[in-house]
């Protein structure tokens, strides 16, 4: 039964059991200070942001979303006994650290803040089932593991560390990771000195087989190059599909004859059109249900301030409808769109030998 089924909490009740398991701690840096100098729609909306994508990297790293408490995240990875448990909520951390690097700008010059996190990692035995009552049981880990994991994200503090792992741990995955010091301190609830270890890095050959991306197959036609997606029968008529490049994310929507390919991203505020996530791990996650639209003549309808663009052009159809300062109503945090009416970056599509192609230059 695989664990990320469960997010939406309907999955059947997992009777307890003792399993060797990597827990991961994240905390947001300075939150209670951070929030202070926000509105609290604000400090709802950075943090939706920051989840949302947080969450993504552990599910696709196969961990799990135990719980979300405040600004911090803990999740679960070696719940389905994967044997690479630790290794992957390592890479998760990583990953995670290198996503907040990217927000860092876009927070700053939204909110003039500087946006950090610290991450801990700990291994071993914890009790892992479901807890809860009808229609509210969750599935998570109990345990000494799990209470050791949440001190050594705390630790980060004080050794001016963004990413710690315990010995436990350390000895899991010493041979794949690049270490950069270790530390020893007296975790909160302990008598004994502990040594922590900070990570900066997976070691070149381990990033490459376990981040490694297939190439697609691509092919020059019309003096463009055409990049195979995925075959036709795999996305029924108005379903949608969200492909990652190096370079952007491209949704892929099949219509009742054709498909649409479009940069997910709002040319004005850079936002993302669509989240990769289903609506129950939306709810879990408590993450705005709001999307954009598809209008039945192809026109695409932005999440974000309502305005309406071609996919076949990326022309802009319809502006938003604006208040005097350039802001649309309920999301001024935004700031003021009026003058940037850039259109909607699309792609061509073509189907061919039972592929969907897209062109992409």
């Amino acid at each position: 039964m695989m664990i990320t089924s469960q997010l939406g909490g309907s999955a059947a009740t997992r009777c307890g059991e003792a399993k060797h398991v990597a827990v991961f701690f994240s905390d947001i840096v300075d939150f209670t200070a951070l929030s202070e100098r926000l509105s609290p729609y604000d400090v709802m909306y950075l943090l939706n942001r920051y989840f949302a994508q947080v969450g993504d990297i552990i599910e696709q790293n196969g961990g799990f979303v135990d719980k979300l408490i405040g600004d911090g995240l803990m999740a679960i990875f070696g719940i389905d006994g994967q044997p690479d448990a630790s290794l992957r909520a390592v890479n998760a951390a990583l990953q995670t650290l290198a996503t907040v690097d990217r927000l860092k700008p876009f927070f700053a010059s939204m909110y003039d803040i500087d946006f950090d996190i610290r991450i801990g990692l700990n291994y071993g035995e914890a009790v892992i089932g479901t807890l809860g009552f009808a229609e509210h049981e969750r599935l998570t880990a109990i345990g000494d593991v799990v209470n050791l994991a949440s001190r050594i994200e705390a630790a980060n503090k004080d050794a001016g560390t963004r990413l710690l792992i315990s010995e436990a741990l350390r000895d899991q995955v010493v041979d794949k990771v690049e270490i950069a010091d270790f530390v020893r301190v007296r975790l909160r609830g302990t008598a004994e000195r502990t040594s922590l270890f900070e990570i900066v890095g997976l070691k070149p050959e381990i990033d490459a087989e376990l981040n490694a991306r297939r190439p697609r197959e691509t092919i020059r036609h019309g003096g463009r190059r055409w990049i195979r997606a995925f075959a036709e029968d795999e996305l029924q008529p108005y379903q949608r599909r969200i492909l990652d490049f190096e370079n952007c994310d491209i949704v892929v929507i099949r219509g009742s004859d054709s498909y649409c390919a479009f940069n997910n991203a709002c040319p004005h505020l850079h936002l993302p059109l669509y989240e990769r996530r289903s609506a129950a791990q939306t709810e879990m996650l408590k993450l705005p249900h709001t999307e954009s639209t598809i209008t039945a003549d192809l026109g695409l309808v932005c999440r974000w301030h309502q305005s309406c663009f071609d996919l076949l052009t990326g022309e802009i159809r319809e502006w938003a409808k604006l208040q005097q300062d350039g802001t649309r109503a309920g999301f001024e945090y935004l700031g003021d769109i009026s003058k940037n009416r850039t259109k909607l970056i699309v792609y061509p599509c073509r189907k061919q030998d039972g592929f969907v192609w897209i062109g992409l230059e």
